[in-house]
């Protein structure tokens, strides 16, 4: 027990440390947080994923809620709205390219079924905003370049979960129709983000009399998971709705400006905020749940036969090469040569993909199983090449040949010259 205190303690300057190495080296630390989880789980065995239980499932969806929530806290409407029509097109259309390039891979080069095929293209469709958030933040990128990210993130677990539910219920009925799907998906979004806007509305009303009283520095999170829990019930997306209500508290000064023109119970006095110290004590919260996700996710990525091993790669190198050209295609204004290049290599897959793997086999295919080591073995290897790439474009050809490739001949590398062709 001393010994397992010790190491949770070590973990946090460990931490640290990674961020800093990160910071000079460009090397993500989720990376080597992952090969050190997959070094004390599956390779040595001090620790078995089968024993963390129920409570693994619960710490990662809390780290998926808090790492939205605290993501949209610092997304700007304005920016938002500039850059929702670019967000929302690179969000379906590379959704569709990538499960369609994953299906012919699967169907004509491995011979899987064609329901294998589509569900594993559904299943690893998306990006992980788990990931995504934490490594932008890190590299500082364009606020419109992090936004399309971030909203890209959150959405695709969305389509990553109704398409793979659709079709997991119409294998078993013998029934796909796919307008119940979309439908589903429609109303997933659009309700989630009204429970999140208005649980929003609802804790900036209240959060003045909450502060009146003790111990109340998390009350926000506390309401937040109220937030998420409302809208899983309801049968909408979580996720999207914790995404709101970080976005509503985020942009607090501009919501008691508007409403507060129809309404006298929002204005300045009758109106909490979110501080620049409480939002600070949330950085550090994401830091910590950080550490421990992606530990997670390496100790719960199974050794499997090698054959597995070069299915998922031969999937993640199609990903990558198939990325620049659509962000090239879909992702055009007001965003800078560099910012391109970050959006055409964050495409790692994350927690959604790792829990819908299951799934399949839950529903009793038969190829159930090499759906699951397929899926966790695209999550690690594109998590492996996100993080090899992020050093590899910083001032090297790769990087010049990108940049050149989003139409510049010199590096933009500099923060300074990113910030000023951003504005």
């Amino acid at each position: 027990m001393s010994s397992a205190i010790i190491a949770l303690g070590l973990l946090y300057f460990i931490g640290h440390l990674l961020t800093h190495f990160f910071k000079r080296t460009k090397v993500p630390d989720v990376l080597i947080l992952i090969i050190f989880g997959i070094l004390v789980g599956p390779v040595f065995h001090f620790v078995d994923p089968q024993s963390i239980g129920v409570a693994g499932n619960l710490f990662t969806t809390i780290a998926l809620i808090v790492i939205l929530f605290e993501g949209g806290l610092g997304l700007e409407v304005s920016t938002l709205i500039r850059s929702a029509a670019q967000a929302f097109k690179l969000t379906t259309i590379f959704f569709v390219a990538t499960a369609a390039t994953i299906f012919s891979i699967l169907y004509f080069g491995f011979e899987y079924s064609p329901m294998a095929s589509a569900l594993t293209g559904f299943i690893c469709g998306g990006t992980s905003s788990a990931v995504v958030i934490p490594l932008i933040g890190a590299l500082k990128t364009g606020k419109e370049a992090s936004t399309i990210l971030i909203i890209e993130s959150a959405l695709t677990d969305v389509l990553c979960i109704v398409f793979t539910l659709g079709v997991l219920r119409s294998y078993d009925s013998g029934d796909f129709e796919i307008g119940k799907i979309i439908g589903s998906l429609i109303s997933s979004l659009v309700l989630a983000s009204v429970i999140g806007i208005l649980g929003g509305l609802v804790w900036l009303r209240l959060l003045n009399w909450v502060r009146t009283e003790v111990n109340t520095q998390f009350a926000t999170f506390a309401f937040m998971f109220i937030v998420y829990g409302v809208a899983e019930l309801l049968h909408f997306s979580g996720p999207i709705a914790a995404l709101a209500f970080g976005i509503i508290l985020g942009n607090n000064h501009l919501v008691i400006k508007q409403i507060g023109k129809v309404s006298d119970a929002f204005n300045v006095d009758n109106v909490g905020i979110i501080s620049d110290a409480e939002k600070k004590l949330y950085k550090e919260i994401v830091f910590l749940l950080k550490i421990f996700f992606f530990i997670y996710i390496g100790i719960s990525i199974p050794v499997e036969q090698m054959f597995i091993v070069a299915i998922a790669a031969t999937i993640v190198i199609a990903i990558y090469i198939l990325r620049p050209f659509a962000t090239k295609i879909l992702v055009r204004h007001r965003i800078t040569p560099y910012d391109n290049m970050i959006i055409s290599i964050m495409v790692p897959k994350g927690l959604a993909a790792a829990v819908l793997a299951g799934l399949p086999q839950q529903y009793g295919m038969i190829e159930g199983a090499d759906i699951q080591a397929i899926t966790y073995y695209i999550v690690l290897l594109s998590i492996v090449f996100t993080s090899v790439l992020i050093p590899l474009t910083e001032k090297t050809r790769l990087g010049h040949s990108l940049q050149r490739f989003f139409g510049v001949e010199e590096l933009t590398t500099d923060k300074k010259e990113i910030d000023k062709n951003a504005e």
